[in-house]
């Protein structure tokens, strides 16, 4: 029996990636973070992304230091998107890598949703929750085509949504779902997919009660905080002053308006820089 959590970072933010992580486990690993895996906001909150470094070193599966295009190699379901985006420089985190991964882990995936193919998405569907649930798919169907068994699937709740049965249907294509239970709290789908069973389940703050989403929580903020060390370095090497951002609405807003003049001159629109939604 295969877990996978599944969670992201950078939903909301004006600037930078959204990113999707999942987490696969061997077994039933259907427990409570702990041992240093928890909410990501709950590590980044205690060290920042030094603290995240040091929580994911062992998943990784990568000597230190570790890089962010070597990160992208090994993890990355749709490769390393950066040659579309100059301001992503590599970035290199000495506190990052090496350790043996705890009994039953298997495989970390990530999906950096850089701002261009984000748009697009948005653009295509028509609203980002469908891009959100779209790339997390992405992630899912990675995982379970590289792992063989029948699966339970943990993601956190996308937004108010409560109903994912057509979605699921589309994205994934089972020969049959089943939807168990569809609350504000939690969805739960049994699927028919290729000869296994799959259960699947939406629920609210899934990372902060499942290892796995957990796990995958903070492996979506780690890419998503090197993205955007990259992206502060660029600007900041070359507008004099220049304080970094996180990305979020009103700072990102701050950071456009200095940054803009730059953007122009480099021949990038806006639409490639800033998110539209």
């Amino acid at each position: 029996m295969l877990h996978i959590g599944a969670d992201e970072a950078g939903y909301g933010p004006l600037l930078g990636p959204l990113v999707v992580a999942a987490a696969v486990y061997e077994g039933d690993r259907r427990a409570a973070p702990g041992d240093g895996i928890a909410d990501s906001k709950v590590v980044y909150g205690r060290g920042g992304r030094t603290a995240l470094a040091r929580a994911l070193s062992p998943y990784l599966g990568l000597p230190g230091p570790v890089s962010l295009a070597e990160l992208l190699r090994r993890l990355s379901v749709r490769g390393d998107p950066r040659p579309g985006y100059p301001w992503y420089g590599d970035v290199t985190d000495a506190e990052a890598g090496g350790g043996a991964p705890p009994k039953g882990f298997r495989r970390l995936y990530v999906n950096p949703v850089c701002e261009r193919d984000f748009n697009e998405g948005c653009a295509r569907r028509g609203d980002k929750g469908t891009v959100l649930f779209e790339e997390t798919m992405r992630v899912i169907r990675r995982a379970l085509e590289d792992h063989a068994g029948d699966a339970v699937i943990v993601c956190d709740k996308h937004g108010g949504r409560n109903r994912y049965a057509g979605l699921l249907l589309a994205e994934l294509g089972p020969t049959s779902i089943l939807a168990e239970r569809e609350t504000a709290a939690c969805s739960g789908y049994r699927l028919a997919l290729g000869g296994r069973t799959v259960r699947i389940r939406f629920q609210r703050a899934a990372d902060a009660t499942d290892r796995a989403a957990a796990l995958a929580s903070m492996a979506a903020k780690y890419v998503r905080e090197l993205f955007m060390e990259g992206l502060n370095g660029f600007f900041a090497s070359r507008v004099a002053g220049l304080r970094p951002t996180a990305g979020y609405y009103e700072d990102g807003r701050r950071f456009l308006g200095e940054v803009r003049g730059l953007l122009a001159d480099l021949g990038c629109p806006e639409e490639s820089f800033v998110r539209a939604r």
